[in-house]
Formats: structure tokens, C-alpha cells, sequence
């Protein structure tokens, strides 16, 4: 079955404020193993298919362009289904592929397991499912197999529409090194720039100086011990979005089992059960615990926010500009003037997964814990499949 991570984009409404062989192991069922993390990320990586088997190498050009990094996530894919785990679905996706070192932004996975596949029957439907998303860039792709004592056989797919790609960065530092962000955009953009989360404060942005080959470059130091999520994002025709992500850790081990990941505010009700009501009171709850004031509702948003996530889910394509204009151009239009504005979009399986999407990315934390910030405006549609696209709206001197 297919399994999607949650995708989610910012933007900019001014210029002072930037806002998706094979192994025949039979391991113990129901037993998380270790999560072994890699010295570095980088892409690309190179994959030889001489080291797959045929049918993963016949899966694998189907699917894309290969990445040892992508097949690595794939291997712990087929590894979970055999151990009748759950599916990594979310941010947990985005976590094994840090493991692994690999830098790309919204994934999408495929799964399918069973006795006796058929292969052809198989090649046939992932690339069905490769066809059903192409954003911008290159597929990349990560294709594994694996199979069980009692002959279930696995087979699992994960792959990106690079739009960027990162020299090597050591996952490993110390407190106060300066570590490099060189990135190579592989899509048109006018600018980039790094947003960084540490272990404790705001996310903060690094600038990046940008040439005319699509280089892109950076430095920064971590200023205290623990992990610290960076994220590349760049300015694009259809908007900023995030390019590429890494964690690193100063003075500090990285975690060998999955962490919770539940985003401050996910669980968070409202006397209202409409999705629009839930995710105010998530994000009112997110800005609480950070002692921030509470945005005001604004229905003038929530009808901006509505028509875009209406566009994104007709264009199903998860950007600010969808064919409508730019965050800023749609709140002119309305009729609005505002001091700064800013604008978080996702497309995920759930409210509270879109919530916990953007609470993960750095730019897009920025964003809801931003005190330029006053307003806000909610607009959510559900898909057929339940999924929801989501946008949010967020506005200050608001007249």
C-alpha cells in the first residue's frame, strides 16, 4: 500500500520575514532493531546495481534514478513489514532517512508484501505509482526485497524529486565548530537561505551566499550540545520551499531508538470537532507552551487559506502558488493590507499529522512561532482518500 509523508512548503509575503542482492534474513517478529546511524549525509549516492539482485534491479530502474541512501530507508522498510511492525509513515519516514544520510525532503513510500508474487504484476504497479507524483527536479529512488521463513516476500520503494543536492556534512561535530552548507540546486531558484533548529530556542536563520552555477553556501556553529535539524530553503518559481534536511549532533549521541515525535499542540481538542477548529487550538496550544500570545482567529484568512488549499488540491501539488498568486498577491486581492504575512501549506493523512509536518520543519516553525504574528486564518479539504490539504494564513497589521 502506499504511504505518504506529510508535505509542507512557506512562504514569503515580505521581504524582512521568510516563511513537502536481496536479504533473506528472518529476524525476531515485533522487535525494533537499532537504529545504526551514518557517519555523514550527502547526495547523491551512488548505487551499483550489480550488487542487487535482478528483481530489485529491474524494480529499481522502474522507479527512478538509484540512491544507496533511499535503498537504505527501503531495506528498513522490508525489515519493519517482516517484523509485522508499523508502517513508517510521517515524519518517522523523514527520521530514517536522516539516519541513513539522506537529505531530500518529502518522500513517498511503497510497500507490497505477500506469498508467491508476482513480479511482473509488481514492476507494473510501482511504476503505476511512480506516475503519480512528479514535482520538479530528479527521481531518485531506493528500491529493497526481502523475505520471511514461512515465504512472505516484501518488497519496498521509497522515492523524491531531488530538487537540490548536499555536499557532505559530518553528523558528528562539537559545540562551537563551524560546519559547511554547500548545496547545488538542481531546479531554477533565485536565492536560498538555512533555517536552523537547536535542541532549545527559535529556529534561526543563516543566509546563503548564492552564485550564478546554482551553488549555494553557508556556515554555522552549534552553540550548545544536542541535535540540531538544518534545512536548506530555496526560493522558487512556485515559491520558498525546503530543498534538503540533515540532523547533527554537538557533544551528543544520536538516538538508537525512534523518538517520539508528537509536536507540542497535536493532541490538543476543540468544542468544535471541525478540522478547522482542531488546528487552531493546535496551534494555539503549540504558541502557549512557548509562551507566546495567541493569534486571532481572522475569517477574512480563513477564506483566503480555504480557496489556495482548494487550488493545491485541484493542482494536487502542495506550493504557494498553484496558479493563484503569490501569499502576498492573494491577501491584496482580498482587499487586505497587512504590516507581514506569512503562509505554512501541507498535504498530509491527517490534521494532526499536517500539524506535526510543519512543527518539524524549521521554516515552517518559524512561522507559528513567529511574534510578528497576530493573526490567522485556517483553510483545510479533505481528499477522497481522507488526506487533507491544509493552509495557514498568518498576518500582522491586518487592516
Amino acid at each position: 500500500m502506499p504511504v505518504r509523508r506529510p508535505t509542507a512548503s512557506l512562504a514569503t509575503c515580505a521581504l524582512i520575514l521568510a516563511v513537502e542482492g536481496a536479504s533473506h534474513a528472518d529476524p525476531p517478529r515485533t522487535v525494533e532493531p537499532p537504529w545504526v546511524w551514518t557517519t555523514e549525509v550527502a547526495s547523491p549516492r551512488h548505487l551499483d546495481l550489480a550488487t542487487l539482485s535482478d528483481h530489485e534491479a529491474d524494480l529499481q530502474r522502474t522507479c527512478g534514478r538509484a540512491d544507496a541512501g533511499l535503498r537504505a530507508v527501503a531495506l528498513r522498510l522490508v525489515e519493519r513489514k517482516l517484523r509485522d511492525l508499523p508502517y513508517l509513515d510521517g515524519d518517522e519516514l523523514g527520521q530514517a532517512q536522516r539516519v541513513a544520510g539522506e537529505p531530500h525532503v518529502w518522500p513517498r513510500a511503497w510497500i507490497v508484501s505477500g506469498r508467491a508474487l508476482d513480479h511482473e504484476a509488481s514492476r507494473q504497479k510501482l511504476g503505476e505509482w511512480s506516475l503519480t507524483f512528479h514535482e520538479a527536479g530528479e527521481r531518485r529512488c531506493g528500491v529493497a526485497i526481502a523475505y520471511g521463513a514461512d515465504g512472505t516476500e516484501a518488497i519496498a520503494a521509497i522515492a523524491v524529486d531531488a530538487q537540490a543536492d548536499l555536499a557532505p556534512l559530518p553528523i558528528l561535530t562539537r559545540v562551537g565548530a563551524w560546519l559547511s552548507i554547500d548545496a547545488k540546486l538542481l531546479v531554477q531558484a533565485t536565492a536560498a537561505r538555512v533555517v536552523v533548529i537547536g535542541p532549545t530556542g527559535r529556529p534561526r536563520t543563516v543566509p546563503m551566499q548564492f552564485d550564478l552555477s546554482d551553488h549555494a553556501h553557508a556556515r554555522f556553529s552549534p552553540d550548545q550540545p544536542g541535535a540540531f535539524i538544518v534545512q536548506v530553503v530555496a526560493d522558487l518559481p512556485s515559491g520558498p520551499r525546503p530543498v534538503l534536511e540533515a540532523e547533527v549532533f554537538a557533544d551528543a549521541i544520536p538516538w538508537t531508538q525512534l523518538p517520539d515525535l508528537t509536536a507540542p499542540g497535536e493532541t490538543a481538542t476543540a468544542s468544535d470537532p471541525s478540522d478547522r477548529s482542531v488546528l487552531l487550538a493546535m496551534v494555539g496550544t503549540l504558541r502557549a507552551t512557548e509562551q507566546l500570545r495567541a493569534l486571532v482567529p481572522d475569517r477574512r484568512l480563513d477564506a483566503i487559506a480555504l480557496a489556495h488549499a482548494r487550488r493545491m488540491q485541484a493542482a494536487r501539488s502542495v506550493a504557494h502558488d498553484v496558479g493563484d498568486g503569490d501569499p502576498l498577491q492573494r491577501v491584496g486581492a482580498a482587499g487586505l493590507r497587512v504590516r507581514e504575512c506569512g503562509e505554512n501549506v501541507a498535504h498530509a493523512t491527517s490534521v494532526p499529522l499536517a500539524h506535526r509536518a510543519l512543527y518539524a520543519s524549521p521554516s515552517h516553525r518559524s512561522n507559528l512561532l513567529s511574534t510578528s504574528f497576530d493573526r490567522v486564518g485556517v483553510g483545510i479539504v479533505r481528499d477522497p482518500d481522507g488526506s487533507v490539504w491544509v493552509t495557514e494564513e498568518l498576518a500582522g497589521g491586518v487592516q
